[in-house]
């Protein structure tokens, strides 16, 4: 029951956002939403995961890692609702061309709110990980990695048939039901809710600034940073990428979609490898190798996309593993886990939080995708190097 949950939550924390690039373009249609917007748009999710993850720590002390997330999941809830309601209000569908502020409020608030929601889980997630299955924290990081991106994966192939049927925000509202389910599945936890006992109470928990005084910190930080910025750039862009060469919007939402399935197989294998590893420094070359494979070949050949699109894919879920299981290895306990946690993901995503926007706004300005992808290449062989030193096998100071 507790591996179940845990994969339940995973697969939670992804789907919400994943389902929108395929349909960017389409919103974009509809309400008049510049390429910039859109970026912004694409942006909001990881600005909030900045946002919210130094603090995800102090509430899973206070009030125990079981009811903070299940109070998460009900959260995420209502947020892809809210989002959901775009274009339903007065001055939704009926006025394009960005008239109809009333359908982009709900999309740009409920985007806000469901992102936040993801960012407790993401924080709190390898903590209990860290506290539930100690000896085998690498394996059950690739597992749970994999059933988060199995879901994500799931609804960007979905997206496009979804809006088909139920409209762009019905598509979007879709993640709702899954988040539901699965705070009703969290509640059957055997797990107590009342667990920040076994947590270092808030009041002998030293600073967590001591974290920003360690080189190795922030290498993990870095990592994860800049696995984020190419993850959600290609997230928001890729279909654009694609349909620029005359795929299909449909087309261009099944390659996305395989560009995380096989992240999937991906983290399963990966986890394997890091279980029998103590040091990750190969695995970290090799994973960074595949995602420089994968955009110079968009830039180079890209009639060859679905092949770049599983290289990139393969590269993408095996660095999300990667950076996850960074965090849980690299701290010295489940408690430093969750700080290490709360910085990674806050100064990484507000790494990454630039990425959507400046790769729209390059676009706009030069009205071709190719410098978005060597920019891209850039952040990849930089991912390369903070991955060989974040590899090493050594553990941060208590």
């Amino acid at each position: 029951m507790l591996l179940v949950t845990v994969l339940v939550v995973a697969a939670n924390l992804r789907p919400a956002i994943t389902v929108v690039g395929p349909l960017i373009e389409t919103v974009g249609a509809d309400t008049g939403l510049t390429p910039t917007a859109l970026g912004l748009l694409g942006s909001i999710p990881i600005i909030a995961f900045a946002a919210v993850s130094p603090f995800v720590h102090l509430l899973g002390v206070r009030f125990g890692l079981e009811r903070t997330i299940f109070v998460s999941l009900l959260v995420l809830t209502a947020g892809t609702l809210l989002r959901s309601a775009s274009g339903l209000l007065p001055g939704g569908d009926s006025e394009a061309a960005g008239e109809g502020w009333l359908a982009v409020l709900p999309l740009y608030a409920g985007t806000a709110l469901l992102s936040a929601a993801i960012g407790v889980g993401n924080v709190l997630v390898p903590a209990v990980v860290k506290r539930d299955f100690p000896d085998r924290v690498a394996l059950m990081t690739g597992v749970y990695t994999a059933a988060l991106v199995a879901a994500a994966a799931s609804f960007s192939a979905a997206a496009v048939p979804l809006a088909e049927w139920l409209g762009w925000e019905g598509a979007f509202g879709s993640a709702a039901a899954l988040a539901l389910a699965a705070a009703a599945v969290w509640a059957l936890r055997g797990r107590p809710c009342d667990d920040g006992a076994d947590e270092v109470p808030l009041s002998s928990t030293p600073a967590p600034s001591s974290l920003l005084r360690q080189p190795l910190a922030w290498q993990v930080t870095l990592f994860f940073g800049l696995q984020s910025t190419l993850f959600y750039v290609l997230l928001t862009w890729f279909p654009a990428v694609q349909t620029s060469h005359g795929i299909g919007e449909a087309q261009a939402g099944y390659w996305l979609g395989l560009f995380q399935a096989i992240g999937v197989v991906a983290s399963l294998v990966i986890g394997q490898v890091l279980q029998r590893s103590r040091d990750q420094r190969i695995v970290a070359a090799a994973v960074a190798g595949f995602m420089i494979i994968a955009l110079a070949g968009m830039i180079l050949a890209p009639a060859l996309m679905p092949l770049w699109a599983l290289s990139g894919g393969i590269s993408s879920g095996s660095s999300l593993m990667l950076g996850l299981t960074f965090i849980s290895l690299r701290a010295s306990s489940p408690t430093q886990v969750g700080r290490l946690s709360g910085m990674a993901q806050g100064f990484g995503y507000l790494l990454a939080a630039a990425g959507p926007v400046l790769a729209g706004m390059l676009y706009e300005a030069v009205g071709s995708w190719t410098p978005v992808l060597l920019c891209a290449l850039a952040v990849a062989v930089a991912q390369l190097v903070m991955g060989l030193l974040a590899g090493r096998s050594v553990q941060l100071r208590s």
